[in-house]
């Protein structure tokens, strides 16, 4: 053999590693487009169960403050951050105690096109309303 055909990289030589730095791109695009959906997930998540604590401490504050007056609670309440638009529904559940009652909190993120999702749920314990 010539010095002409000791230079450089055969044809299948190249292909293998064309075929390798694809299939490692391949591998990298898909860990990291799955890393953005699960850190959209969690951010949705994280802001789903902070209005649902906030949710219960304003009713705690409220039943506090107006433990004089007849409080009629509302069921559902719509809370619209930014684009989203998400929905808060409270429903007392049955308890034998007369001090104190359990209700049930839970938050959807209301979407037109994919449908509401339950984001998350949360079973309290709070005094009787008088």
């Amino acid at each position: 053999m010539s010095k002409l055909f000791k230079r450089g990289f055969t044809l299948v030589e190249m292909m293998v590693a064309i075929a390798i730095l694809a299939i490692s791109a391949m591998i990298i695009y898909s860990s990291n487009s799955s890393a953005i959906r699960h850190q959209l997930s969690l951010e949705e998540t994280t802001v789903g169960h902070w209005l649902l604590l906030n949710e219960i401490e304003e009713e705690k504050i409220t039943r506090t403050v107006d433990s004089e007056e007849e409080n009629e609670v509302a069921k559902e309440k719509q809370v619209t951050i930014g684009d989203k638009h998400y929905r808060i529904i409270r429903e007392p559940l049955e308890t034998d105690s007369d001090m104190v009652e359990l209700v049930e909190f839970s938050i959807e993120l209301v979407d037109p096109h994919t449908g509401d999702h339950l984001i998350d749920r949360i079973t309290t314990v709070m005094r009787r309303s008088e």
